[in-house]
């Protein structure tokens, strides 16, 4: 072939379905023309040294410039028109590659569960030749090969090769049909077990024997041939009979047997005797013969069996069409047969049956026999057995026969997918009980009515089950009245009650059919029974989360049957039952939580004008016979039933006692509080929307004639302790001064926050000056918790309603520094390789230390009682000001300064302090502070300054600062947000959801029209600001976060779905945090990384990038470029800048720390091309376009700042922040980002 001629690429067509195989021939292809290097990457593009002549460097040009449009020419033959459209423009073999490989290398657990699922069905069907079922499961083993993970050890890289080779052996053999035991078996028996190419040459020996001896001459048989007809007794169709008969329905526990062959194969010995031939190699049609002969020799030299057989003696033949029998002496019965077949025997010969007739043995009665008189054996039919239905089973000690009537399953029931076409066409019911423990009105039984059309329950409360009676009749004249219909088809079980005389009178009456189900079958009322098992489970699971007692279960069953019938059914097409039977949606707004806590107003008459107006009760339902709430009153003991109701939704009843202030026993607990009355009420559940009936069936008590009290009333023994009452009210932070004025808790925060202002002077009282306006204020009250979610105080704090004020007037400058978060990191990894404590203060009121220089005016805070006609000329900075946190900052600083310290010019929240014994540092984020150092005794003599200065609270070692909880131990410090994270599911609603192993789904591409649009954005904002700020302690969502966070202004239902995943990824490492090594350097390395028009809408790129100081992460960034970038090298180039940028910042941050860097710092990049235009200007033409800025990589580069290093892609961790990943590469980039768990102690 001339050299310029193109040889024939693969013959394998890419059609994107068969990558896997393309790839594995391209990749041959290419590596037998030496062109491999080319895609790979490891041939580049040449670079001209300085003394290269010209002509030489473009001959080397143009050579690689061949090579690599030869390759690319091959993937356009090797590819289908709708694939090589898409390499327009691409220029590089290498870019085309990875191209392809994005698109079609498909992974992850999604596509693994695909294969496995292939692979656990893939059966080999009759007849299939062993290669090609060998190829087909081979095929499917390569593509789970593409996501296995890579072992680097050579020898545990060989023992999971040979775990794997044996595991696809026995993949193999288990997925072979039954003509391949012998074979299987003896593979099996072998140790160690055979290769599977070993086992491919036994098996293909072994196929080629079973086609060598598959009969095809008419004469070839057994020792009794076929019949030469055959009429199937079910069907009456000639060649094959009732066992194989294809539309007989098969026996119960028979589906999916193979169907018996029509012709047999002869047996073959294993090992054939040295003096007899092979039976292999004789023809076909001397085979039968030669078998006749062979055991006609036997029966003759054999001095066990005569020349006339016993009687008494019968052998199964499963190639005999009838039962057979020389001997008319054991025929119980016989008649003449003149249309009795001719049988073809081995030998070529015929026999005639002369009679038939039944004969009887001593286990066995067989009718249809043939008498053949020139026979010599006396056969029994092993198919005429199995057409009877007859079960047999060979084995080496003789066959076993077993007669069908002895061993007859129940009948399986099929899924009735059936439906009533109207309501109350077939109504299901069912009772159940007794229950172990009785309501509250002595009811242990309850009864449901199910309507088949719509769905809709009805349940009713019994003592005992012979109410059934009267129960049914109001329950057919609530239908008869409310609906205007009468049930037809009344379908139960076969209890006795729905057998009762009058109870069958009455159905007969209304011209109702009964349908009862067979005794000992309760499946045939598998509706009601269902409904059962739905109601029991939301019972146990309304008293469990409730932590009610077991008698209120009568409560909870009428509630859930409520709940239930709103509930939309996947039986319906997602609609509800309500719906379903009455036609309108039902409302959901009067749906409460069961078991919470609610506040119910008190009738006139049973309060004074000084007394409560409401009291504490328990939620349990909904109103029957009253359009109002079922709530529990521990007081008066009764059942309270009031529209006039104030629910805690958000706290359980039986909880309160966990918030009280003394040792208050609970409510539910308290035997001297006996829980329930005497006979409260259980009624049916039924609507609201319309007005339900009356149900004549009730334990409620009538309405006695009231009458006032003259007795003097008490306050319950509970509600003595007014500091109980408090503690429960105080549970919820009042939005307003007049909600707080009423709870001593609140009152006494709000007067320490006075206490506080007026001893800082914050104030003065004057007259409002002419022409001057004073700006609001009011109070704003939060309660503190500690980092374990218990109390820790309650806080009211009095602000300034700053958006009043006018710029140029009451204000000027507002910004104020605070600490950087990633300084706090790096001061925790310092910290931790230096191993110095860490300490943190808090400044009480701090925006009151601030002093103001403009004339600023205020109203009088409300509840202030001095001088209510003056206003408050403000002295001292108020939170609420413009400029109140600059004020504040202005004052720390002139103050620190005092001390020693200074402030960093990299981050102004940062002061340094060095002298002779030592260094410390101070974190300043408005308030909290964090201070550390080995300057220990100038430690100690700062807090005692600061005390001095401001009103310190000393937090000692740090624990819990601006929501990040930090811990050690002998291994360094952890920074997590444990409580963080389980605050945002609470509030996203997912305590209880499932987990995931990634924060987005492998190849996740978010658009902004994917979806449909959210009628509601402030979930969806709320919940990705929150995740936003919970990346400060973890990198492995920042990728994920940084998608979720571009939608923010129009987000769409996917764009929310996606914000749940991340969410599920969390509550299974909700722990997951940061660790900052004890043991590690202090060198500064990064990574730098971009995935390349990596945004499905706008094509811009990510930039991702990670610095770790020695072992901690201290810096990252997941972030899309400003601008599209035309190559992947130039999307690289960028992301360098964007790190180079970080990297300088770093340095200096760490030097103002105490940690110097002479030597160059690492940047660790997967982009060669990028390397060599940070270099020198190597690709002119396509680098001119980039913006000078992006150039300072290589001004740095050559000043010795930094240093760039290539490293593969496998070790690039800073992939996690520009793509997604399969579960197995994002936990080994999770691993390399030095993350641990951190669970509480």
């Amino acid at each position: 072939m001339d050299k310029n001629e193109l040889p024939k690429t693969v013959t394998t067509i890419l059609n994107g379905h068969n990558y896997v195989l393309w790839s594995q021939d391209m990749r041959s292809f290419l590596k037998g023309h030496r062109l491999w290097r080319y895609v790979t990457g490891e041939i580049q593009v040449p670079v001209r040294s300085k003394d290269e002549e010209d002509t030489k460097f473009a001959d080397c040009l143009e050579d690689w410039d061949c090579k690599n449009h030869q390759i690319i020419t091959w993937f356009r033959h090797s590819t289908v028109p709708s694939i090589h459209q898409q390499f327009g423009r691409y220029e590089n073999a290498k870019d085309v590659w990875d191209l392809l490989s994005r698109h079609y290398t498909t992974a992850g657990l999604s596509h693994e569960y695909q294969l496995w699922g292939l692979l656990v069905n893939m059966k080999q069907t009759p007849r299939q030749p062993i290669n090609e079922f060998l190829s087909g499961m081979q095929s499917i083993w390569d593509q789970m090969e593409q996501s296995t993970h890579i072992v680097k050890d050579p020898a545990d890289a060989a023992i999971l090769a040979t775990k794997r080779d044996q595991f696809h052996l026995i993949q193999f053999l288990m997925a072979l049909t039954s003509e391949f035991e012998p074979v299987r078996a003896t593979l099996l028996q072998q140790v160690p077990l055979p290769t599977l190419e070993f086992a491919m040459s036994q098996l293909l020996s072994h196929e080629t024997r079973l086609r060598t001896l598959q009969p095809h001459h008419p004469d070839a048989g057994h020792l009794l041939a076929e019949c030469p007809t055959i009429q199937c007794r079910y069907c009456h169709k000639i060649g094959h009979i009732v066992y194989n008969c294809p539309t007989k329905p098969p026996k119960p526990g028979q589906s999916g047997i193979l169907p018996r062959p029509v012709n047999h194969s002869v047996a073959v010995a294993a090992e054939d005797s040295p003096s007899d031939p092979s039976l292999s190699s004789i023809p076909v049609s001397e085979l039968g013969p030669m078998v006749f002969t062979m055991v006609k020799q036997f029966l003759s030299s054999s001095d066990k069996v005569s020349s006339t057989v016993s009687g008494n003696t019968w052998y199964f033949d499963s190639a005999c069409c009838n039962h057979m029998s020389p001997d008319s002496q054991l025929f119980s019965s016989i008649i003449p047969t003149t249309h009795a077949p001719l049988i073809q025997t081995a030998n070529g010969s015929h026999l005639a049956a002369s009679h038939t007739g039944s004969v009887s043995t001593s286990t066995l009665s067989l009718s249809d026999t043939y008498l053949i008189p020139n026979l010599t054996l006396n056969l029994i039919s092993v198919g005429q057995l199995c057409e009877l239905g007859f079960d047999l089973w060979f084995g080496s000690s003789g066959c076993r026969v077993q007669d069908p009537r002895t061993n007859q399953p129940a009948l399986s029931f099929n899924n009735s997918d059936s439906f009533s076409h109207a309501s109350f066409d077939l109504i299901h019911s069912d009772i159940w009980g007794p229950s172990p423990t009785a309501t509250v009105g002595g009811s242990k039984y309850f009864v449901i009515f199910v309507d088949d059309f719509s769905r809709y329950t009805w349940i009713y409360l019994m003592h005992n089950r012979s109410e059934l009676s009267q129960i049914y009749r109001t329950f057919a004249q609530m239908i008869s009245t409310q609906f205007s219909k009468t049930i037809k088809i009344f379908r139960t079980d076969n209890a006795m009650e729905y057998r009762d005389s009058q109870f069958l009178d009455f159905i007969h009456t209304q011209g109702t059919i009964i349908q009862r189900s067979c005794a000992g079958t309760s499946q045939q009322n598998g509706r009601a029974e269902r409904k059962h098992r739905h109601i029991l489970d939301s019972v146990r699971a309304f008293l469990i989360s409730a932590s009610c007692p077991e008698r209120f279960w009568g409560e909870a069953a009428l509630t859930a049957v409520y709940t239930i019938n709103r509930l939309p059914s996947s039986a319906l097409q997602n609609v509800t039952p309500f719906e379903r039977l009455y036609g309108t949606p039902a409302s959901y707004s009067s749906l409460r939580v069961f078991g919470c806590a609610c506040f119910v107003l008190l009738q006139p008459h049973e309060h004074s004008k000084l007394e409560p107006r409401s009291r504490l009760c328990c939620f349990l339902g909904y109103g029957i016979e009253h359009k109002g709430y079922r709530c529990w009153d521990p007081i008066s003991q009764r059942l309270r039933i009031s529209r006039h109701v104030v629910f805690w939704e958000h706290t359980m009843f039986n909880s309160l006692s966990k918030f009280t202030t003394c040792s208050t026993p609970s409510f539910f607990t308290n035997p001297s509080l006996p829980l329930f009355p005497i006979s409260p009420a259980d009624s049916p559940t039924s609507p609201q929307e319309p007005a339900p009936p009356v149900d004549p069936v009730t334990d409620q008590p009538p309405l006695l004639p009231l009458r006032r009290s003259d007795r003097v009333r008490a306050p319950p023994a509970h509600l003595r302790d007014y500091s109980c009452f408090s503690a429960v009210l105080s549970l919820h932070e009042p939005h307003t001064y007049r909600e707080a004025c009423t709870n001593p808790l609140w009152q006494q925060a709000m007067t320490e926050e006075l206490q506080a202002l007026e001893k800082t002077h914050t104030w003065d009282l004057v007259d409002l000056p002419h022409g001057k306006s004073a700006i609001g204020c009011k109070w704003v009250y939060k309660i503190k918790t500690k980092s374990d979610g218990s109390i820790e105080r309650y806080k009211a704090r009095l602000v300034a309603k700053g958006y009043a004020q006018e710029y140029g007037i009451d204000y000027e400058e507002t910004f104020a520094p605070v600490a950087r978060i990633t300084s706090v990191r790096s001061l925790l990894a310092i910290a931790a390789v230096h191993q110095w404590p860490l300490f943190q203060m808090d400044v009480k009121n701090v925006f009151l230390n601030g002093d103001l220089t403009e004339e600023v005016y205020m109203q009088a805070p409300p509840g202030y009682s001095d001088c209510p006609d003056k206003v408050c000329l403000l002295r001292r900075a108020l939170y609420g000001l413009k400029q109140a946190p600059r004020a504040w900052f202005a004052k720390f600083s002139s103050i620190v300064h005092q001390f020693g310290f200074s402030s960093s010019s990299h981050d102004t929240a940062l002061f340094i302090r060095r002298s002779d014994k030592g260094m410390i540092l101070l974190l300043l984020y408005v308030d909290d502070m964090i201070i550390t150092g080995d300057d220990h005794s100038g430690i100690s003599d700062f807090k005692l300054f600061l005390h001095q200065q401001f009103e310190m609270k000393d937090l000692g070692h740090l624990s819990y600062f601006l929501g990040l909880e930090v811990s050690s131990d002998s291994t360094g410090y952890y920074l997590s947000q444990a409580k963080y994270a389980s605050d945002l599911l609470s509030r996203a609603g997912l305590t209880d959801t499932k987990v995931v192993s990634t924060p987005l789904e492998m190849n996740a591409r978010l658009t902004p029209l994917d979806g449909t649009p959210l009628s509601d954005a402030t979930l969806y904002r709320q919940l990705v600001g929150s995740l936003v700020y919970l990346t400060v302690t973890r990198p492995d969502i920042a990728h994920a976060v940084h998608l979720v966070s571009q939608f923010l202004s129009a987000p769409h239902s996917t764009h929310y779905a996606a914000v749940l995943h991340i969410l599920r990824y969390i509550k299974g490492t909700m722990f997951h945090g940061l660790h900052f090594s004890a043991h590690s350097t202090l060198d500064l390395c990064a990574y730098s990384d971009a995935d390349w028009a990596g945004d499905p809408t706008d094509r811009r790129s990510t930039t991702g990038f990670c610095f770790f100081l020695g072992d901690s992460l201290i810096s990252w960034r997941s972030k899309k470029q400003h601008i599209v970038s035309r190559s992947s090298t130039e999307a690289e180039y960028r992301a360098l800048a964007d790190t180079t940028s970080e990297l300088l910042a770093l340095r200096w941050l760490l030097e103002d720390m105490g940690v110097t860097h002479s030597s160059p710092t690492v940047i660790h990049c997967d982009n060669r091309s990028a390397i060599q235009i940070a270099h020198n200007d190597v690709f002119h033409e396509r680098t001119k376009h980039i913006e000078i800025d992006c150039h300072l990589v290589r001004h740095h580069l050559s000043a010795g700042i930094l240093h760039l290093l290539p490293v593969s892609s496998s070790d690039q961790t800073a992939d996690i922040f520009t793509k997604t990943f399969p579960p197995g590469r994002f936990r080994d980039l999770v691993s390399k980002l030095k993350m641990a768990s951190v669970k509480p102690p």
